[in-house]
């Protein structure tokens, strides 16, 4: 699943996306993003950033259309159903792709068939984070609390299947522990109630966590996946911590729909890859915790299927069905 890290929005009226393409090579009109999530949150902040950079790019604007809702189920519908040409991509995460197939018993999009994979944007762990109350300052020791005191230790997700509900359950059966499911409807609420120590503990996305962790407001104990983040500094994965191995990341990608021609995916791959390697970017990136990455239409669609297969077990194994 390693992939090498290589690595304000113009405002347009909606008219002007209608316009019908003129002669000449792509782009040579608008642009539109889809994002599957509502305007402010991490993902937002990913897509706008980008949205900027390949706006200087490709020498169009790109309109960033917000579509949340639905556990992104409305935005890759919106996707999957709009022209071919390369004037629509989506911004979509992994668990659009990669989890919805196995927790919903009926999508209206296939995220295999109906979509052509451009590039990756974001790839990062998701960190396991505990309210100081929590008497642990290790993963050790966590997990000996959560034997010692079953049922004692909540965690909270963004909905039953998410990926950090999907973690909180591959954490808790690897260790042998008991812990409690709180499902929510967004990051947010999580932050609020793990702050308040209503729940003790989250496997939460890096940019929603970072500055209470750094104002000592929660404790960072692990970062899943197989490497380190430089946000966190010595936080060592579950792995490396004596836990479980949690094989999850947070990744962003791009997405356009199936039958796109080649030479436009590869005009928009490059765009991404020059965008992704932007001092610009990066700088903006790092203010919430994380990193861009790109990646070839290839090797982004061999994630998918890998990711696909990961968590179709998973899931399975979780028993976790959509709200």
């Amino acid at each position: 699943m390693a992939l090498a890290k290589a690595l304000p929005l113009l405002l347009l009226p909606t008219a002007a996306l209608a316009q019908p393409a003129t002669p000449g090579p792509f782009p040579s009109r608008a642009l539109r993003m889809i994002v599957p999530v509502p305007p402010g949150g991490g993902a937002d902040f990913v897509a706008r950033t980008y949205a900027s950079r390949l706006a200087e790019s490709l020498g169009q604007p790109v309109l960033v259309d917000n579509r949340g809702g639905a556990a992104g189920i409305i935005a890759m519908e919106l996707t999957a159903r709009a022209a071919p040409d390369g004037y629509t991509v989506i911004q979509t995460n992994v668990s659009t792709v990669s989890i919805n197939p196995f927790i919903y018993d009926k999508l209206p999009y296939d995220a295999i068939r109906d979509f052509a994979p451009v590039s990756l944007a974001t790839m990062n762990p998701l960190v396991l984070v505990v309210h100081p109350s929590v008497p642990a300052r290790s993963v050790r020791e966590l997990i000996a609390w959560a034997k010692q005191n079953p049922n004692a230790l909540s965690y909270g997700s963004l909905g039953n299947g998410s990926i950090q509900h999907l973690a909180g359950h591959l954490f808790s059966r690897g260790a042998g522990i008991e812990t409690v499911h709180v499902p929510y409807k967004g990051a947010a609420p999580v932050a609020v109630d793990l702050l308040a120590g209503q729940i003790q503990m989250a496997f939460s996305g890096i940019g929603t966590v970072v500055g209470h962790v750094k104002a000592g407001r929660l404790r960072a104990l692990a970062v899943t996946g197989n490497a380190r983040v430089e946000a966190f500094g010595d936080t060592p994965t579950t792995r490396d911590a004596g836990g479980p191995d949690i094989p999850f990341s947070l990744w962003n990608a791009f997405l356009v729909p199936a039958r796109t021609p080649p030479a436009v995916i590869a005009r928009l791959n490059g765009a991404i890859v020059q965008a992704s390697r932007s001092t610009e970017l990066l700088s903006a990136l790092a203010t919430q915790g994380t990193s861009p990455a790109s990646s070839t239409p290839e090797a982004l669609a061999a994630l998918i299927r890998d990711e696909q297969q990961r968590f179709a077990q998973v899931v399975k194994s979780s028993g976790a069905r959509a709200d």
